[in-house]
């Protein structure tokens, strides 16, 4: 009975041994870390939109410029710091295919739908709650998105690049503790950032697509906060 446990003890010596007698000079090691920022988001994209349909094309085209033109003017008187860009021009038929459908035959036109919207960009979020509301009573809101100005994007990808070589000190020093070898050791032979699918953006806060939110009164916006992730891959030699 005790000589199986004997060979088993010899078994895990000889398996610890062969483990502590692992050469390591000269090894050469692949490290990856992965390095993260967040931070709050500071700006806001937004679209308003109005459409109209009917018959005469040209009054609803009328129309809709107007629209689209009292719009602007409030946007602008809310947020005059704002970025403003018109983002779509649609103007297509309308046919009546359902009834058509019903009545097994082709579908007849029946009048036109033009529909223009305007983007906001900006950074006042403090204020976007008032802006909404105020833009609401002419135009319909389509949709709301957070995210980071590109001044703060450029400065969080210098701390994104940090982050993700503290990450791969960490992990070196990781490593050579298991090896049972100082840092010191180590040697960097190649290193590359962001060259895989970890190279990620995380955002969180607000995000309505919808036709129309169908109110007047301030909504709640959460702007959130945007996570940065870069990948750190290293060729490490132990000399």
């Amino acid at each position: 009975m005790f000589k199986p446990l004997v060979l088993l003890a010899m078994f895990g010596s000889a398996q610890m041994a062969m483990a502590e007698a692992l050469p390591t000079e000269n090894s050469l090691v692949t490290v990856t870390a992965v390095g993260s920022v967040t931070t709050p988001n500071d700006e806001a994209q937004l679209v308003f939109g109005y459409e109209e349909q009917g018959k005469d094309k040209a009054v609803l085209a009328s129309n809709v410029n107007l629209r689209l033109k009292q719009g602007i003017a409030a946007l602008k008187k809310a947020d005059p710091k704002a970025r403003l860009s018109l983002d779509s021009y649609r103007t297509y038929a309308v046919y009546d295919e359902a009834v058509a459908k019903l009545q097994k035959r082709e579908a007849q036109q029946v009048g036109w739908r033009v529909s223009q919207h305007v983007r906001l960009v900006t950074g006042d979020l403090a204020a976007l709650p008032a802006t909404v509301a105020a833009t609401q009573k002419v135009l319909a809101l389509r949709s709301v998105n957070f995210g980071l100005s590109e001044e703060t994007t450029t400065k969080l990808e210098q701390r994104r690049v940090e982050a993700a070589y503290r990450s791969l000190e960490e992990q070196v020093g990781f490593i050579a503790g298991a090896m049972r070898r100082p840092v010191s050791d180590a040697k960097l032979e190649s290193l590359d950032f962001g060259e895989s699918p970890v190279d990620k953006i995380y955002v969180t806060g607000s995000k309505l697509n919808r036709e129309d939110i169908g109110e007047v009164e301030e909504p709640s916006l959460q702007p959130g906060e945007t996570r940065l992730q870069l990948r750190a891959t290293a060729k490490v030699r132990f000399k």
